[in-house]
Protein backbone atom coordinates (compact mmCIF):
# COMPACT_ATOMS: atom_id res chain seq x y z
CA UNK A 1 0.00 0.00 0.00
CA UNK A 2 2.83 2.34 1.08
CA UNK A 3 4.70 1.39 -2.05
CA UNK A 4 1.47 2.23 -4.06
CA UNK A 5 1.30 5.61 -2.26
CA UNK A 6 4.58 6.67 -3.54
CA UNK A 7 4.24 5.36 -6.68
CA UNK A 8 1.16 7.79 -7.16
CA UNK A 9 3.21 10.68 -5.48
CA UNK A 10 5.72 10.09 -8.32
CA UNK A 11 3.48 9.92 -10.99
CA UNK A 12 1.35 13.14 -9.82
CA UNK A 13 5.06 15.06 -9.34
CA UNK A 14 5.91 14.28 -12.69
CA UNK A 15 3.16 15.07 -14.47
CA UNK A 16 2.56 18.20 -12.39
CA UNK A 17 6.52 18.98 -13.10
CA UNK A 18 6.47 18.83 -16.90
CA UNK A 19 2.88 21.04 -16.65
CA UNK A 20 4.89 23.62 -14.15
CA UNK A 21 7.72 23.65 -16.92
CA UNK A 22 5.52 24.37 -19.75
CA UNK A 23 4.02 27.27 -17.93
CA UNK A 24 7.17 28.95 -16.61
CA UNK A 25 8.30 28.74 -20.07
CA UNK A 26 5.30 30.76 -21.42
CA UNK A 27 5.78 33.30 -18.96
CA UNK A 28 9.37 33.50 -19.37
CA UNK A 29 8.00 34.29 -23.27
CA UNK A 30 5.46 36.57 -22.37
CA UNK A 31 8.36 38.46 -20.35
CA UNK A 32 10.62 38.24 -22.97
CA UNK A 33 7.69 39.87 -25.89
CA UNK A 34 7.00 42.30 -23.03
CA UNK A 35 10.47 44.79 -23.67
CA UNK A 36 10.03 44.75 -27.26
CA UNK A 37 6.06 45.65 -27.35
CA UNK A 38 7.54 48.69 -24.89
CA UNK A 39 10.45 49.51 -27.23
CA UNK A 40 8.14 49.73 -30.12
CA UNK A 41 5.54 51.79 -28.59
CA UNK A 42 2.60 48.93 -28.42
CA UNK A 43 1.10 49.09 -24.82
CA UNK A 44 -2.08 47.35 -25.98
CA UNK A 45 0.17 44.54 -27.03
CA UNK A 46 2.24 45.28 -23.32
CA UNK A 47 -0.93 44.66 -21.82
CA UNK A 48 -1.61 41.63 -22.83
CA UNK A 49 1.46 40.21 -21.97
CA UNK A 50 1.83 41.44 -18.58
CA UNK A 51 -2.17 39.55 -18.57
CA UNK A 52 -0.01 36.22 -19.96
CA UNK A 53 2.80 36.16 -17.51
CA UNK A 54 0.38 36.55 -14.69
CA UNK A 55 -1.55 33.89 -16.18
CA UNK A 56 1.14 31.28 -16.62
CA UNK A 57 2.71 32.27 -12.95
CA UNK A 58 -0.20 31.93 -10.87
CA UNK A 59 -1.28 28.66 -13.22
CA UNK A 60 2.66 27.68 -12.08
CA UNK A 61 1.94 28.60 -8.68
CA UNK A 62 -0.77 26.28 -8.23
CA UNK A 63 1.10 23.15 -9.70
CA UNK A 64 4.13 24.04 -7.69
CA UNK A 65 1.58 24.62 -4.24
CA UNK A 66 0.38 21.30 -4.57
CA UNK A 67 0.94 18.10 -1.91
CA UNK A 68 3.07 15.98 -5.03
CA UNK A 69 5.36 19.05 -3.98
CA UNK A 70 5.57 19.40 -0.91
CA UNK A 71 6.11 15.29 -0.31
CA UNK A 72 9.34 16.06 -3.08
CA UNK A 73 10.93 18.79 -1.02
CA UNK A 74 12.04 15.66 1.80
CA UNK A 75 13.71 13.77 -0.82
CA UNK A 76 17.67 13.45 0.24
CA UNK A 77 20.13 15.39 -2.15
CA UNK A 78 17.31 16.46 -4.59
CA UNK A 79 14.59 18.04 -2.17
CA UNK A 80 16.94 21.34 -2.44
CA UNK A 81 16.49 22.15 -5.96
CA UNK A 82 12.98 20.99 -5.50
CA UNK A 83 12.32 23.94 -3.08
CA UNK A 84 14.43 26.36 -5.33
CA UNK A 85 11.96 25.91 -7.95
CA UNK A 86 8.89 26.22 -5.50
CA UNK A 87 11.22 29.92 -4.64
CA UNK A 88 11.63 30.95 -7.80
CA UNK A 89 7.41 30.29 -8.22
CA UNK A 90 6.43 31.81 -5.05
CA UNK A 91 8.64 34.95 -6.09
CA UNK A 92 7.17 35.54 -9.27
CA UNK A 93 3.53 34.92 -8.14
CA UNK A 94 4.49 37.37 -5.31
CA UNK A 95 5.10 40.23 -8.25
CA UNK A 96 2.14 38.55 -10.27
CA UNK A 97 -0.15 39.25 -7.15
CA UNK A 98 1.12 42.46 -6.59
CA UNK A 99 2.91 44.20 -8.98
CA UNK A 100 1.52 43.51 -12.54
CA UNK A 101 -2.28 44.91 -11.63
CA UNK A 102 -0.19 48.28 -10.85
CA UNK A 103 1.53 47.33 -14.31
CA UNK A 104 -1.51 47.01 -16.05
CA UNK A 105 -3.25 50.00 -15.64
CA UNK A 106 0.36 52.06 -15.59
CA UNK A 107 0.18 50.56 -19.12
CA UNK A 108 -2.75 51.39 -20.20
CA UNK A 109 -2.03 55.17 -18.86
CA UNK A 110 0.94 55.58 -20.83
CA UNK A 111 1.30 56.27 -24.96
CA UNK A 112 4.99 55.59 -25.50
CA UNK A 113 4.20 56.34 -29.17
CA UNK A 114 3.17 60.33 -28.18
CA UNK A 115 7.02 60.56 -26.42
CA UNK A 116 8.38 63.11 -28.21
CA UNK A 117 8.85 66.86 -29.08
CA UNK A 118 6.36 68.19 -31.69
CA UNK A 119 6.33 72.02 -32.87
CA UNK A 120 8.70 73.12 -29.83
CA UNK A 121 6.91 71.31 -27.25
CA UNK A 122 7.75 68.16 -24.99
CA UNK A 123 5.30 65.89 -24.60
CA UNK A 124 5.95 62.37 -21.62
CA UNK A 125 3.02 60.50 -23.19
CA UNK A 126 1.11 60.16 -19.97
CA UNK A 127 4.27 59.19 -17.69
CA UNK A 128 3.02 61.56 -14.59
CA UNK A 129 -0.20 60.09 -14.52
CA UNK A 130 1.20 56.93 -14.24
CA UNK A 131 3.92 57.53 -12.24
CA UNK A 132 1.93 56.68 -8.58
CA UNK A 133 1.57 52.87 -10.08
CA UNK A 134 4.64 52.50 -11.85
CA UNK A 135 6.39 53.24 -8.04
CA UNK A 136 4.49 50.71 -6.24
CA UNK A 137 4.95 48.27 -9.05
CA UNK A 138 8.48 49.03 -9.22
CA UNK A 139 9.06 48.63 -5.54
CA UNK A 140 7.64 44.86 -5.52
CA UNK A 141 9.65 44.18 -8.86
CA UNK A 142 12.86 45.36 -7.66
CA UNK A 143 12.29 43.27 -4.01
CA UNK A 144 11.76 40.22 -6.11
CA UNK A 145 14.73 40.83 -8.21
CA UNK A 146 17.11 40.38 -5.08
CA UNK A 147 15.24 37.75 -3.56
CA UNK A 148 15.81 35.89 -7.35
CA UNK A 149 19.37 36.92 -7.48
CA UNK A 150 20.15 34.71 -3.64
CA UNK A 151 18.59 31.33 -5.39
CA UNK A 152 21.70 29.69 -6.34
CA UNK A 153 22.65 26.56 -8.35
CA UNK A 154 20.95 23.20 -8.30
CA UNK A 155 22.30 19.58 -8.72
CA UNK A 156 21.05 19.32 -11.89
CA UNK A 157 22.62 20.99 -14.89
CA UNK A 158 19.54 21.71 -16.95
CA UNK A 159 17.54 23.01 -14.02
CA UNK A 160 20.89 25.04 -13.22
CA UNK A 161 20.51 26.75 -17.04
CA UNK A 162 16.84 27.03 -16.92
CA UNK A 163 16.85 29.12 -13.57
CA UNK A 164 19.57 31.40 -14.38
CA UNK A 165 17.50 32.04 -17.71
CA UNK A 166 14.67 32.91 -15.59
CA UNK A 167 16.81 35.07 -13.67
CA UNK A 168 18.50 36.77 -16.74
CA UNK A 169 14.62 38.05 -18.05
CA UNK A 170 13.56 38.53 -14.93
CA UNK A 171 16.58 40.95 -14.62
CA UNK A 172 15.52 42.48 -17.84
CA UNK A 173 11.98 42.87 -17.13
CA UNK A 174 13.12 45.12 -13.43
CA UNK A 175 15.73 46.68 -15.06
CA UNK A 176 13.04 47.94 -17.90
CA UNK A 177 10.29 48.45 -15.34
CA UNK A 178 13.08 50.69 -12.60
CA UNK A 179 14.01 52.68 -16.24
CA UNK A 180 10.65 54.11 -16.54
CA UNK A 181 9.82 54.61 -13.21
CA UNK A 182 12.61 56.48 -12.89
CA UNK A 183 11.63 58.96 -16.21
CA UNK A 184 7.86 59.02 -14.84
CA UNK A 185 8.77 60.56 -11.28
CA UNK A 186 11.83 62.93 -12.39
CA UNK A 187 11.13 63.75 -16.37
CA UNK A 188 7.93 65.71 -15.71
CA UNK A 189 9.82 67.92 -12.65
CA UNK A 190 13.24 68.77 -14.89
CA UNK A 191 10.78 69.66 -17.76
CA UNK A 192 8.65 72.35 -15.77
CA UNK A 193 5.48 70.57 -16.62
CA UNK A 194 2.33 71.39 -14.66
CA UNK A 195 -0.03 68.84 -16.59
CA UNK A 196 -0.92 65.75 -15.04
CA UNK A 197 -1.38 63.75 -17.84
CA UNK A 198 2.26 64.83 -19.01
CA UNK A 199 0.77 67.26 -21.66
CA UNK A 200 0.64 71.08 -22.00
CA UNK A 201 -1.93 73.09 -22.88
CA UNK A 202 0.19 75.60 -24.68
CA UNK A 203 0.44 77.59 -21.70
CA UNK A 204 3.16 78.03 -19.30
CA UNK A 205 0.55 78.80 -16.62
CA UNK A 206 0.73 76.36 -13.40
CA UNK A 207 4.29 74.80 -14.89
CA UNK A 208 7.92 76.26 -14.31
CA UNK A 209 10.59 77.18 -15.87
CA UNK A 210 13.82 74.88 -16.04
CA UNK A 211 17.30 76.04 -17.74
CA UNK A 212 20.22 74.14 -18.56
CA UNK A 213 23.46 73.98 -19.88
CA UNK A 214 24.23 72.21 -23.01
CA UNK A 215 27.75 70.54 -23.69
CA UNK A 216 28.35 69.88 -27.12
CA UNK A 217 31.55 67.38 -26.87
CA UNK A 218 34.16 66.90 -29.68
CA UNK A 219 35.04 63.42 -30.17
CA UNK A 220 37.95 64.19 -32.58
CA UNK A 221 39.98 65.10 -29.30
CA UNK A 222 39.20 62.57 -26.66
CA UNK A 223 38.29 63.33 -23.12
CA UNK A 224 36.69 60.55 -20.92
CA UNK A 225 33.25 60.99 -21.35
CA UNK A 226 33.79 61.65 -25.10
CA UNK A 227 35.90 64.46 -26.41
CA UNK A 228 36.46 68.27 -25.29
CA UNK A 229 33.28 70.65 -24.49
CA UNK A 230 34.02 72.27 -27.65
CA UNK A 231 30.35 74.68 -27.50
CA UNK A 232 28.08 75.34 -24.95
CA UNK A 233 24.86 76.55 -24.77
CA UNK A 234 21.93 77.06 -22.89
CA UNK A 235 18.25 74.99 -23.42
CA UNK A 236 15.28 76.23 -21.65
CA UNK A 237 12.16 74.56 -21.04
CA UNK A 238 8.83 76.60 -19.70
CA UNK A 239 5.71 74.15 -18.81
CA UNK A 240 7.46 71.91 -22.01
CA UNK A 241 8.40 74.68 -24.26
CA UNK A 242 11.70 74.54 -25.63
CA UNK A 243 13.88 77.43 -26.24
CA UNK A 244 17.55 77.42 -27.10
CA UNK A 245 20.38 79.64 -26.87
CA UNK A 246 22.69 80.56 -29.12
CA UNK A 247 26.33 78.21 -28.59
CA UNK A 248 29.81 79.61 -28.33
CA UNK A 249 33.37 78.62 -28.17
CA UNK A 250 34.85 77.36 -25.34
CA UNK A 251 38.26 79.10 -24.97
CA UNK A 252 38.17 80.63 -21.86
CA UNK A 253 41.13 79.93 -19.27
CA UNK A 254 41.31 81.17 -16.03
CA UNK A 255 44.38 82.68 -13.88
CA UNK A 256 42.85 80.62 -10.55
CA UNK A 257 41.02 77.65 -10.26
CA UNK A 258 37.54 77.49 -10.46
CA UNK A 259 37.36 74.35 -8.32
CA UNK A 260 39.48 72.60 -5.57
CA UNK A 261 40.50 69.52 -6.94
CA UNK A 262 41.09 66.47 -4.74
CA UNK A 263 44.77 64.88 -4.36
CA UNK A 264 43.17 61.85 -7.01
CA UNK A 265 42.29 64.17 -9.70
CA UNK A 266 45.15 66.22 -9.32
CA UNK A 267 47.22 62.81 -9.72
CA UNK A 268 45.40 61.35 -12.70
CA UNK A 269 44.48 64.21 -14.88
CA UNK A 270 46.56 67.14 -14.03
CA UNK A 271 44.89 70.57 -12.82
CA UNK A 272 43.37 71.82 -16.68
CA UNK A 273 39.56 71.03 -15.47
CA UNK A 274 39.74 73.37 -13.04
CA UNK A 275 41.00 76.28 -15.67
CA UNK A 276 40.44 75.42 -19.03
CA UNK A 277 36.29 75.44 -20.27
CA UNK A 278 37.12 72.63 -22.70
CA UNK A 279 38.91 70.43 -20.33
CA UNK A 280 36.22 70.04 -17.44
CA UNK A 281 35.66 66.38 -18.37
CA UNK A 282 39.27 64.94 -18.36
CA UNK A 283 37.85 62.92 -15.79
CA UNK A 284 34.92 59.59 -16.46
CA UNK A 285 33.06 61.04 -13.90
CA UNK A 286 30.32 63.36 -15.41
CA UNK A 287 28.63 64.74 -12.21
CA UNK A 288 31.96 66.09 -11.12
CA UNK A 289 32.44 67.50 -14.65
CA UNK A 290 28.95 69.04 -14.54
CA UNK A 291 29.35 70.73 -11.10
CA UNK A 292 32.44 72.49 -12.61
CA UNK A 293 31.04 73.87 -15.64
CA UNK A 294 28.37 75.31 -13.69
CA UNK A 295 30.53 77.12 -11.67
CA UNK A 296 32.21 78.23 -14.85
CA UNK A 297 29.03 79.14 -16.68
CA UNK A 298 28.14 81.08 -14.06
CA UNK A 299 31.31 82.99 -13.65
CA UNK A 300 31.27 83.36 -17.80
CA UNK A 301 27.54 84.41 -17.84
CA UNK A 302 26.00 85.55 -14.09
CA UNK A 303 23.08 82.65 -14.92
CA UNK A 304 22.86 79.73 -12.10
CA UNK A 305 21.58 76.64 -14.24
CA UNK A 306 19.37 73.54 -13.12
CA UNK A 307 21.54 71.11 -14.25
CA UNK A 308 24.13 70.25 -17.09
CA UNK A 309 23.27 68.17 -20.17
CA UNK A 310 26.10 66.87 -22.62
CA UNK A 311 25.91 65.38 -26.11
CA UNK A 312 28.37 64.83 -28.99
CA UNK A 313 27.95 64.51 -32.61
CA UNK A 314 27.01 60.93 -32.42
CA UNK A 315 23.81 61.93 -30.51
CA UNK A 316 23.13 64.37 -33.17
CA UNK A 317 23.06 62.59 -35.84
CA UNK A 318 20.91 59.59 -33.74
CA UNK A 319 18.50 62.57 -33.54
CA UNK A 320 18.48 63.53 -36.96
CA UNK A 321 17.87 59.91 -37.99
CA UNK A 322 14.54 60.29 -36.31
CA UNK A 323 13.57 63.66 -37.13
CA UNK A 324 14.64 64.09 -40.75
CA UNK A 325 18.01 65.65 -41.78
CA UNK A 326 18.39 69.12 -42.67
CA UNK A 327 20.15 71.67 -44.76
CA UNK A 328 22.82 74.12 -43.20
CA UNK A 329 22.90 77.89 -44.80
CA UNK A 330 26.00 76.70 -46.45
CA UNK A 331 24.52 74.54 -48.59
CA UNK A 332 26.06 71.24 -46.05
CA UNK A 333 23.57 68.32 -45.40
CA UNK A 334 23.36 66.78 -42.16
CA UNK A 335 21.12 63.77 -41.47
CA UNK A 336 21.37 60.45 -40.30
CA UNK A 337 23.95 58.83 -41.48
CA UNK A 338 26.55 62.05 -42.07
CA UNK A 339 26.68 64.40 -38.97
CA UNK A 340 29.29 62.97 -37.37
CA UNK A 341 32.10 62.84 -39.83
CA UNK A 342 30.66 66.19 -41.19
CA UNK A 343 31.21 67.77 -37.56
CA UNK A 344 34.30 65.58 -36.51
CA UNK A 345 36.73 65.39 -39.54
CA UNK A 346 35.52 66.99 -42.80
CA UNK A 347 34.92 70.70 -41.71
CA UNK A 348 38.67 70.64 -40.93
CA UNK A 349 39.52 70.51 -44.42
CA UNK A 350 36.41 72.84 -45.31
CA UNK A 351 37.42 75.49 -43.13
CA UNK A 352 40.28 76.80 -42.95
CA UNK A 353 41.02 78.78 -40.02
CA UNK A 354 40.23 77.80 -35.93
CA UNK A 355 37.78 80.40 -35.85
CA UNK A 356 36.12 79.61 -39.27
CA UNK A 357 35.83 75.59 -37.22
CA UNK A 358 34.74 76.96 -33.95
CA UNK A 359 31.84 79.25 -36.02
CA UNK A 360 31.16 76.09 -37.77
CA UNK A 361 30.53 74.09 -34.90
CA UNK A 362 28.78 76.46 -32.34
CA UNK A 363 26.30 77.78 -35.28
CA UNK A 364 26.15 73.80 -36.35
CA UNK A 365 25.24 73.00 -32.40
CA UNK A 366 22.00 75.62 -32.35
CA UNK A 367 20.73 75.25 -35.95
CA UNK A 368 20.64 71.08 -34.72
CA UNK A 369 18.76 71.54 -31.88
CA UNK A 370 16.64 74.32 -33.51
CA UNK A 371 15.43 71.65 -36.06
CA UNK A 372 15.03 68.49 -33.82
CA UNK A 373 13.38 70.94 -31.44
CA UNK A 374 11.12 72.56 -34.33
CA UNK A 375 10.50 69.33 -36.22
CA UNK A 376 6.88 67.75 -36.38
CA UNK A 377 5.23 64.87 -37.90
CA UNK A 378 8.17 62.93 -37.19
CA UNK A 379 8.31 59.21 -35.61
CA UNK A 380 8.14 59.49 -31.71
CA UNK A 381 8.95 56.08 -31.26
CA UNK A 382 11.85 56.51 -34.04
CA UNK A 383 12.89 59.50 -31.62
CA UNK A 384 12.56 57.44 -28.55
CA UNK A 385 14.81 54.62 -29.54
CA UNK A 386 17.67 56.82 -30.95
CA UNK A 387 17.75 58.74 -27.20
CA UNK A 388 18.11 55.50 -25.85
CA UNK A 389 20.68 54.41 -28.25
CA UNK A 390 22.57 57.25 -27.60
CA UNK A 391 22.49 57.25 -23.84
CA UNK A 392 23.21 53.79 -23.68
CA UNK A 393 26.36 54.20 -26.25
CA UNK A 394 27.43 57.20 -23.59
CA UNK A 395 26.74 60.00 -26.32
CA UNK A 396 24.65 61.97 -23.65
CA UNK A 397 24.57 62.24 -19.93
CA UNK A 398 22.32 64.44 -17.95
CA UNK A 399 22.98 65.90 -14.14
CA UNK A 400 20.75 68.13 -12.21
CA UNK A 401 21.37 70.49 -10.00
CA UNK A 402 18.29 69.38 -7.95
CA UNK A 403 19.04 66.77 -4.67
CA UNK A 404 16.24 64.41 -5.30
CA UNK A 405 16.07 64.38 -9.37
CA UNK A 406 19.92 63.68 -9.19
CA UNK A 407 19.18 60.87 -6.66
CA UNK A 408 16.69 59.30 -9.29
CA UNK A 409 19.20 59.38 -11.91
CA UNK A 410 22.64 58.78 -10.26
CA UNK A 411 23.05 55.20 -10.36
CA UNK A 412 21.38 55.41 -14.47
CA UNK A 413 23.56 55.26 -17.75
CA UNK A 414 22.45 59.03 -18.30
CA UNK A 415 24.09 60.55 -15.23
CA UNK A 416 27.46 58.95 -16.03
CA UNK A 417 28.88 58.63 -12.75
CA UNK A 418 31.79 56.34 -11.63
CA UNK A 419 30.20 53.24 -9.77
CA UNK A 420 31.75 53.05 -6.06
CA UNK A 421 29.62 50.04 -4.93
CA UNK A 422 31.09 46.91 -5.06
CA UNK A 423 27.08 44.84 -5.75
CA UNK A 424 27.17 46.52 -8.92
CA UNK A 425 30.93 45.89 -10.75
CA UNK A 426 31.88 48.27 -13.11
CA UNK A 427 34.99 47.85 -15.28
CA UNK A 428 36.29 51.56 -16.33
CA UNK A 429 38.33 52.08 -19.50
CA UNK A 430 38.79 56.15 -20.37
CA UNK A 431 40.81 57.93 -23.06
CA UNK A 432 42.18 61.45 -22.90
CA UNK A 433 43.90 63.08 -26.10
CA UNK A 434 47.25 64.75 -25.23
CA UNK A 435 47.85 65.49 -29.16
CA UNK A 436 45.96 68.85 -28.85
CA UNK A 437 44.54 67.74 -32.60
CA UNK A 438 41.84 66.41 -33.87
CA UNK A 439 43.48 62.93 -34.45
CA UNK A 440 41.24 60.82 -32.72
CA UNK A 441 38.96 60.26 -36.01
CA UNK A 442 41.37 57.95 -37.04
CA UNK A 443 42.18 56.33 -33.47
CA UNK A 444 40.30 52.81 -33.76
CA UNK A 445 39.29 51.51 -30.82
CA UNK A 446 38.57 48.04 -29.78
CA UNK A 447 37.85 47.29 -26.29
CA UNK A 448 35.89 44.07 -24.83
CA UNK A 449 35.30 42.29 -21.57
CA UNK A 450 35.21 38.40 -20.96
CA UNK A 451 34.39 36.62 -17.82
CA UNK A 452 36.74 33.90 -17.20
CA UNK A 453 36.07 32.20 -13.30
CA UNK A 454 33.93 32.83 -10.00
CA UNK A 455 35.88 31.92 -6.80
CA UNK A 456 34.46 29.98 -4.19
CA UNK A 457 34.14 33.15 -1.97
CA UNK A 458 31.69 34.49 -5.42
CA UNK A 459 33.89 36.95 -6.87
CA UNK A 460 34.31 36.85 -10.42
CA UNK A 461 37.42 37.48 -12.86
CA UNK A 462 37.55 39.00 -16.49
CA UNK A 463 39.90 40.00 -19.26
CA UNK A 464 39.47 43.41 -20.31
CA UNK A 465 41.03 43.71 -24.03
CA UNK A 466 42.05 47.52 -25.22
CA UNK A 467 43.17 47.52 -29.07
CA UNK A 468 44.40 50.73 -30.38
CA UNK A 469 45.54 51.59 -33.95
CA UNK A 470 46.48 54.47 -35.64
CA UNK A 471 44.72 54.02 -39.17
CA UNK A 472 46.76 56.81 -40.64
CA UNK A 473 49.38 55.52 -43.16
CA UNK A 474 52.39 58.40 -42.84
CA UNK A 475 51.53 60.21 -46.40
CA UNK A 476 48.34 61.00 -45.85
CA UNK A 477 49.22 61.71 -42.31
CA UNK A 478 51.89 64.43 -43.49
CA UNK A 479 49.37 66.09 -45.81
CA UNK A 480 46.52 66.26 -42.89
CA UNK A 481 45.98 69.97 -41.91
CA UNK A 482 47.66 71.08 -39.09
CA UNK A 483 44.41 71.81 -36.88
CA UNK A 484 43.99 68.16 -37.22
CA UNK A 485 47.43 66.86 -36.79
CA UNK A 486 47.93 68.96 -33.58
CA UNK A 487 50.60 70.69 -31.85
CA UNK A 488 53.72 69.50 -29.79
CA UNK A 489 53.23 71.16 -25.93
CA UNK A 490 50.25 73.24 -27.80
CA UNK A 491 53.26 75.58 -29.65
CA UNK A 492 51.85 76.23 -33.32
CA UNK A 493 55.47 76.49 -34.43
CA UNK A 494 55.91 72.81 -33.65
CA UNK A 495 53.12 70.85 -35.70
CA UNK A 496 52.71 67.14 -35.28
CA UNK A 497 53.33 65.04 -38.32
CA UNK A 498 50.42 62.67 -37.40
CA UNK A 499 51.23 60.12 -34.28
CA UNK A 500 48.30 59.92 -31.99
CA UNK A 501 48.89 60.64 -28.03
CA UNK A 502 46.37 58.84 -25.86
CA UNK A 503 46.33 58.11 -22.18
CA UNK A 504 44.27 55.11 -21.09
CA UNK A 505 42.73 54.96 -17.91
CA UNK A 506 41.89 51.80 -16.48
CA UNK A 507 39.41 51.58 -13.83
CA UNK A 508 38.69 48.14 -11.83
CA UNK A 509 35.31 47.76 -9.90
CA UNK A 510 34.45 48.87 -6.37
CA UNK A 511 35.70 46.95 -4.08
CA UNK A 512 37.47 44.86 -6.88
CA UNK A 513 41.44 45.08 -8.18
CA UNK A 514 43.34 44.84 -11.33
CA UNK A 515 45.21 41.37 -10.68
CA UNK A 516 47.46 41.21 -13.76
CA UNK A 517 48.09 43.34 -17.06
CA UNK A 518 50.18 43.00 -20.16
CA UNK A 519 50.92 45.35 -22.68
CA UNK A 520 52.55 44.00 -26.81
CA UNK A 521 52.59 47.10 -29.68
CA UNK A 522 54.03 49.91 -30.70
CA UNK A 523 54.40 52.70 -28.05
CA UNK A 524 54.00 51.24 -24.87
CA UNK A 525 57.75 51.77 -23.07
CA UNK A 526 58.50 49.35 -20.52
CA UNK A 527 55.11 47.32 -20.55
CA UNK A 528 53.95 48.57 -17.57
CA UNK A 529 51.31 51.57 -16.06
CA UNK A 530 52.57 54.55 -15.70
CA UNK A 531 51.01 55.19 -12.55
CA UNK A 532 48.69 52.81 -10.45
CA UNK A 533 46.41 54.86 -7.80
CA UNK A 534 42.94 55.39 -6.80
CA UNK A 535 39.91 57.85 -7.64
CA UNK A 536 36.83 58.13 -5.43
CA UNK A 537 38.31 54.68 -3.88
CA UNK A 538 38.75 53.18 -7.48
CA UNK A 539 41.78 51.48 -8.47
CA UNK A 540 43.22 52.86 -11.67
CA UNK A 541 46.04 51.98 -13.81
CA UNK A 542 47.02 54.66 -16.19
CA UNK A 543 49.30 54.94 -19.45
CA UNK A 544 50.13 57.21 -21.92
CA UNK A 545 50.91 55.55 -25.13
CA UNK A 546 52.14 57.92 -28.48
CA UNK A 547 51.06 55.94 -31.89
CA UNK A 548 52.90 56.62 -34.85
CA UNK A 549 50.76 56.14 -38.48
CA UNK A 550 50.07 52.25 -39.09
CA UNK A 551 50.78 51.65 -35.53
CA UNK A 552 48.93 49.70 -32.67
CA UNK A 553 49.34 48.26 -29.46
CA UNK A 554 46.94 46.02 -27.18
CA UNK A 555 46.50 45.94 -23.26
CA UNK A 556 45.06 43.22 -21.59
CA UNK A 557 44.04 43.16 -18.21
CA UNK A 558 42.48 40.92 -15.66
CA UNK A 559 39.98 42.62 -13.10
CA UNK A 560 38.44 40.85 -10.48
CA UNK A 561 35.13 41.55 -9.01
CA UNK A 562 34.32 42.12 -5.59
CA UNK A 563 32.25 38.97 -3.76
CA UNK A 564 29.52 41.28 -3.18
CA UNK A 565 28.79 41.52 -6.59
CA UNK A 566 26.85 38.03 -6.50
CA UNK A 567 25.64 36.88 -9.44
CA UNK A 568 25.61 40.31 -11.19
CA UNK A 569 27.30 40.98 -14.45
CA UNK A 570 29.84 42.65 -14.60
CA UNK A 571 29.53 45.83 -16.71
CA UNK A 572 32.14 47.51 -19.27
CA UNK A 573 32.15 50.97 -19.44
CA UNK A 574 34.05 53.10 -22.17
CA UNK A 575 34.61 56.45 -23.38
CA UNK A 576 31.90 56.56 -26.39
CA UNK A 577 33.14 55.62 -30.07
CA UNK A 578 33.12 58.81 -32.68
CA UNK A 579 31.43 56.79 -35.24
Amino acid sequence: MLLAVVVALAGWFAVSALKAKTEVQAAVQSATTLSGQVANGDMNGAKASIGAFGEHIDATYRQTSNLAWMAATLIPYYGDDVRAVRDVVSILHDVSANALPDLTQAAGELDPTTIGIADGTIRLGGMQQAAGRLTSANTVIADAADRFRQIGGTHIGRLTDMISQAQTRFDQLASLTDIVTRAANVLPSMLGLAGGDGTTDGSAAGGSTRTYLVLVQNNSELRATGGIAGSWGTLTVSDGHVSISDFTSTSQQWDEPIADLTPDEKTLFGTKMAFFQQDVNFTPDFPRSAQIATVMWQRLSGQSVDGVISVDPVFLQNLLGAVGGMTLPDGTVLDGGTTAQILLNQTYFDKTSQDEQNAFFTDTASSVFDHIVASTGGDNTALVKALVKSVTDGHAYVWSAHEDEQTQIADTAISGALETDPARPVTGVYLNDGTMGKMDWYLDRTITAAYDKTYPNGAKRYTVTVTLTNTLDPVTAANLPELIRGYEDGDTSRPRHGEIDTVIHAYAPAGGRLADWTMTGSGIGDGQFDAITTHEGLTVGSKNVILEPGESMTLTFHVITSAEGGDSEMILRTTPQSK
